[in-house]
Parts: C-alpha cells; structure tokens; sequence
C-alpha cells in the first residue's frame, strides 16, 4: 500500500510539524478536489478499483465549485462517493458545523437519487477531535434519530483527528450503494471481540459489508484497543499492546465472514505519535506480513489514552 506524495493532510503547519519522520501525513482530498485514496479500493471508475470495468460514466457532484464526489451505476445497483465534504459555513461553531455537515451530505445524495439510509461507509475528519468528540457525537445521533438511521442501516465508520486546508472543525466523507434489484445488499456486521458501538452512545457500525451476485467487500470501521463488551480502553499506555489487541478484534471481525489478512484491499492506520510506528512495524514482521500493508498518518484518535487505530477493507 503506497502513500501518494501529493496528498496532505492538516493546516500547512500542521503538516510541516508533522512531517518529522518517515510516517507520511495526508490529506483527505486533494487540492485540485479529487477523490481521497481512502476509497480507491471500492471501486471508483477511474482505473483503481474491481467495479472500474463494468460501471457507467460516473458524474460529479459539485459544491463552491469544488468536485465532492461522483455516482455511477452498474447492472445492479447505482453507487455515490462523497469525499472532503464540508459545513456550509465555516466560521459558525464547531458544534453546529458537526449539524450542519449530515444535511449536506444528505443533499448531495438527494442528487444521486439517494437518502442516507444508503449509506454503508462514512469518514469524519475532526479537527481538535478530543477536545469535542462528545459534542460531535450528539449532533450525529441527532441526525441519525431524525432520519431513522438505527432502523435502517447505521454506517460503518471512522472518526478520527485531523485539521484540514480548509479551515473546517469538520469534513467528511461517504460511499452509499442503492441496490436495483435484490441482487445486491447490504448487512451490517459485528465485532466478536467488541462490544456494539452503540452501547455507549457512539452512532457507527463495527463493520459493514457489501455482497455482490460473484463478490463481498467488507468495510471495517477504525478500530482501537477496547476492553472486552466494554467501552473503557484497553492497555493503557502500552502501544504494543494496543496494537495488538486491535489487530485482534479486527481479525475476529474478518474471520467471521470469512476472510483473512491476505483478502484486505486497503488499510489506513492512525498513529498518535511518530515513534509509535516501530510497534506496528514490528507487529507486522512478527505475522509475515508486509511494512507497508496499510498507509500510515500521525493524528489524534477520539481519546488521548488510544495510542493506534486502523481501518481497512476486505474482498472476496
């Protein structure tokens, strides 16, 4: 899994004070309003993805003059990439841009025929993210009650810390699929080592799949070291050990649906610190696995004592 160069992620200064190591920052979309390499896996038809040769021209889904995603459809469903998506207003308060980023995010798939009941995969790139998790939080799961999304399909998801060029407490990012027929669908999945996020209040998926007539692609939210059916984080301080009771729980949810480290398509992994990177380099030695199996930033995940999170997708 390679970094691409041109992708920077954070404040301008937030970036050169980050970039003091071998472990690449970047930038959830880039400037010239592409798609983020957190979805080439899926299938976006530009060349990077199993979906690129069947699917139909894709069109683009245009806000201030800026592309924040693309739909397109194939024989069985019609899908809609939402990538760097950002509040209306950037000056109001953080907590009402964390408001007002669902509905924009609804309005752009209104475009693409869609509601956010199609939803099966979200990113949210917060800015300062520990100092206002709870508050972001409350502002999805009101969102999610008003739109019934716990009755329909509540998202996998990744919520971690980032600045942006932009200047926004918060920017976001989808990928929703909207089936033709029944030969398509999609399920949510849970952790056998974790307990249902929902259980404390935080409004995502463990992890979702989608399956397809001749395939699956499972998407697993980020991920960190949480004591079993708890809440409360686990090992704390200790970076290898979070490490691997991370990759732990994360392999329990791939094995569950059959699949294994050899069926991951794409991972990102979020680290708190720079030298934290040893351990997870050394995890990988340990299992055989490649150095660069997952790309790799420096940023906050939503609580100080978690040292690493990943996320990543699986197909079969």
């Amino acid at each position: 899994m390679k970094i691409l160069s041109e992708f920077l992620w954070g404040t301008f200064d937030d970036v050169s004070a980050r970039v003091r190591s071998d472990v690449p920052s970047f930038r959830l979309v880039n400037e010239a309003g592409g798609l983020p390499m957190a979805t080439c896996g899926f299938g976006i038809p530009c060349g990077c993805g199993a979906l690129g040769d069947r699917a139909l021209p894709c069109g683009p889904l245009i806000r201030a003059d800026r592309c924040v995603g693309t739909m397109w459809d194939d024989d069985v469903a019609t899908y809609c990439c939402l990538a760097g998506v950002l509040p209306p207003d950037l000056n109001a308060p953080r907590g009402a841009q964390a408001a007002a980023i669902f509905p924009e995010m609804e309005s752009l798939l209104a475009e693409a025929g869609m509601t956010f009941a199609h939803v099966v995969r979200t990113w949210l790139y917060i800015d300062r993210v520990c100092e206002w998790y709870g508050e972001f939080n409350a502002a999805r799961s009101a969102f999610f009650e008003s739109r019934n999304v716990f009755n329909t399909f509540l998202p996998a998801s990744t919520g971690i810390g980032s600045a942006n060029l932009d200047g926004a407490a918060i920017t976001a990012g989808a990928i929703a699929v909207k089936p033709k027929d029944g030969r398509v669908k999609a399920e949510i999945v849970e952790s056998p080592l974790q307990a249902p996020a929902m259980a404390y209040r935080s409004s995502f998926s463990r992890a979702a799949e989608i399956l397809w007539p001749d395939r699956r692609l499972l998407f697993v939210s980020g991920t960190a070291s949480i004591e079993p059916n708890s809440h409360e984080v686990a090992f704390v301080g200790d970076i290898e050990k979070q490490v691997d009771c991370t990759m732990k729980a994360v392999y329990a949810i791939l094995e569950s649906r059959g699949y294994g480290w050899a069926d991951v398509s794409r991972a990102i992994v979020y680290l708190k610190e720079p030298s934290f990177r040893t351990a997870w380099q050394a995890w990988l030695a340990a299992r055989g696995l490649p150095g660069d199996f997952a790309a790799e930033t420096v940023c906050d995940v939503c609580r100080d004592e978690w040292l690493f999170e990943i996320e990543l997708d699986a197909s079969r």
